[in-house]
């Protein structure tokens, strides 16, 4: 099985005023990052690292996170 790829990347406002990142794998699936979904709701990211699992490379041009992993849900 091939690993994931986050080939876009975007800001999403989900809540007025609160902006996350956001990503597109290549198979179609839209995630936010695990960073991003810890500001959205306010919690430190280390709260999430016993439960996320999925990590993906991300490719997406504009992003800067390029070239890295990252953990997405």
């Amino acid at each position: 099985m091939k690993d994931p790829k986050a080939i876009y990347y975007g800001k999403i406002e989900l809540i007025p005023g609160i902006i996350c990142d956001g990503y597109v794998l290549d198979d179609g699936t839209a995630v936010m990052s695990e960073r991003g979904i810890a500001d959205l709701l306010g919690m430190k990211q280390a709260s999430f690292q016993n439960v996320t699992v999925n990590s993906v490379k991300v490719t997406a041009e504009n992003s800067p996170h390029k070239g890295r992993k990252i953990t997405v849900s």
